[in-house]
């Protein structure tokens, strides 16, 4: 009877503590750059299932540490609960913080903070509870308010492997742009920059000689884009910069940029860290550093080779149109000079030309036309 009271018990233990436990992706140990978190790299303890990070100032505490309490694999959720408590009229309150998480590479993760906007956190999305409460994942993970939409996705990049997390930018970035910037009372770099997605469809890069102006809080002017999605006729893009260190103060590590065209240009504004939840192209952000208006001197063509751009293809395109138009204007001419001279009668005609056509006519196409030996200022039959 006493062997079998044991074995009971042991069996209700696991049990419980498969209910209770956490488990984290495997790649998820060391230091990680978190969009969300705007004044420190995080650190992941996998054997404890420990976080220090996620900075959260509630009421008048800090939270600044986190322990993986529970987790629901199906759907990628995990549930953190702070290791710091907060006191809320004199009451101990601990701070949840459920996330979907997403892998992009084997060293970039997304993930959306599944929780209510706290107001006196900010409006930062976290829940605060009574250490008395008894809190699961099915509660915490369903927020009253709703789920948050992909605007507001957070990344996560492993600290020393920027460059291994790249992605390709959206096709509005795919180019080389003279570009203004304002941040909600002057004007800078009109005229006098170029901002450049030819060279690597993955980098961005700003060239600070032409104008000083600091772009996504970078150094140095080099940003890789870390993801991207869409939702409607916007783009939010979040891009990690590559200096070598930043200090949370005047530089960051991400910035996210809403994004969208219009005209013929391209308008995008900029925000510390992940997107805000209600970010637009051509609203500054009170958390980011302005808002840009963009027109492109070169595109590159998502569907091109890694290393191309469309200039050559362009300016070649464009040469080959004006020798083909003029070969077939003087052509038409000659034509109707002929008719007139041997006093025959021709109808009014309407010439159509096709630039599409004519660009995909080449040099050779022109040359290879040789008139007749016996009527040298003649244009040979067409060809049936």
């Amino acid at each position: 009877m006493k062997e079998e009271i044991i074995c009971v018990f042991l069996w209700i233990s696991t049990i419980i503590i498969r209910v209770q436990g956490c488990t984290l992706p495997v790649d998820w140990d060391g230091e990680w750059h978190d969009s969300s978190d705007t004044t420190q790299d995080i650190t992941f303890t996998l054997s404890d299932k420990y976080v220090v990070g996620w900075k959260h100032q509630i009421y008048s505490d800090t939270i600044t540490s986190w322990t993986c309490v529970a987790d629901k694999a199906s759907d990628n959720l995990l549930l953190f609960k702070s290791n710091q408590t907060t006191a809320v009229f004199g009451e101990n309150h601990n701070a949840y913080r459920c996330i979907k998480w997403q892998k992009l590479t084997d060293y970039s993760y997304t993930y959306l903070i599944h929780a209510n906007n706290e107001t006196n956190a900010g409006d930062a999305r976290v829940l605060v509870q009574s250490t008395t409460d008894t809190v699961n994942i099915s509660y915490a993970c369903n927020p009253s308010e709703g789920l948050p939409t992909a605007v507001e996705t957070v990344v996560m990049v492993k600290k020393d492997y920027i460059q291994n997390a790249a992605q390709n930018c959206p096709p509005q970035f795919l180019g080389s742009f003279n570009y203004t910037f304002n941040d909600g009372s002057t004007t800078y770099c009109d005229g006098t920059s170029v901002w450049d997605v030819c060279s690597d469809r993955t980098q961005m890069v700003v060239n600070y000689t032409l104008c000083s102006t600091q772009q996504f809080y970078s150094t140095h002017g080099v940003a890789y884009c870390a993801y991207s999605t869409s939702v409607g006729s916007t783009y939010y893009v979040t891009v990690i910069n590559a200096d070598t260190s930043v200090d949370f103060s005047s530089t960051y590590r991400f910035t996210c940029y809403a994004v969208t065209t219009s005209g013929g240009k391209v308008f995008a504004s900029d925000n510390k860290g992940a997107c805000g939840q209600n970010q637009s192209p051509t609203t500054k952000m009170s958390t980011g550093a302005g808002k840009l208006e963009f027109v492109a001197y070169a595109f590159t063509s998502p569907a091109a080779s890694e290393s191309s751009s469309n200039i050559g293809i362009i300016a070649g395109g464009s040469v080959g149109a004006v020798i083909v138009t003029c070969i077939v204007i003087v052509a038409v001419v000659i034509c109707a000079y002929k008719k007139s001279k041997r006093g025959v009668e021709s109808p009014a005609t309407s010439v159509y030309f096709s630039v599409d056509q004519a660009v995909t006519s080449t040099s050779r196409d022109a040359t290879v036309i040789e008139p007749p030996p016996d009527k040298p200022n003649t244009l040979p039959p067409l060809q049936k």
